[in-house]
């Protein structure tokens, strides 16, 4: 499960400067701030934190609450960052996450952790031993 405030071994500040900030100048596009709707939320596939576009794009979710989508740069936001939001209670549904194989590791805002550990309990012959 990524935790912390990693991504790619880089913190969103720096992921920003060294990927979105060139990409957008290359592309003309606005540095303009951060839209003011809200926040979209982010989900756990395959053990990654990540957030949807509505242009069916989707990206890693940074610790710095804000998202931006590398297919469109937000246009329907006019081009600006949008605010993202993890759940409350992430470390629970990270918990019920960290046995499961891989490509088992998956959540969506709404899922319950006791429908997460029903899941686990279902399937107890299919998770791994953690240490």
């Amino acid at each position: 499960m990524i935790t912390g405030d990693l991504q790619f071994g880089m913190p969103w500040e720096a992921y920003k400067q060294v990927s979105i900030i060139p990409t957008m100048g290359k592309r003309r596009l606005p540095q303009s701030g951060v839209h003011g709707g809200p926040p979209i939320k982010a989900r756990v596939n395959y053990g990654r934190w990540i957030v949807d576009c509505e242009c069916n794009g989707a990206e890693f979710a940074f610790e710095g609450g804000i998202f931006m989508c590398q297919s469109c740069f937000n246009a329907g936001h006019q081009h600006k960052y949008r605010k993202l939001v993890f759940p409350k209670n992430r470390e629970d549904v990270e918990m019920a996450l960290l046995h499961r194989p891989e490509p088992n590791r998956n959540w969506y805002p709404g899922e319950t952790v006791a429908k997460l550990k029903a899941e686990n309990k279902a399937h107890k012959a299919e998770l791994l031993e953690v240490s």
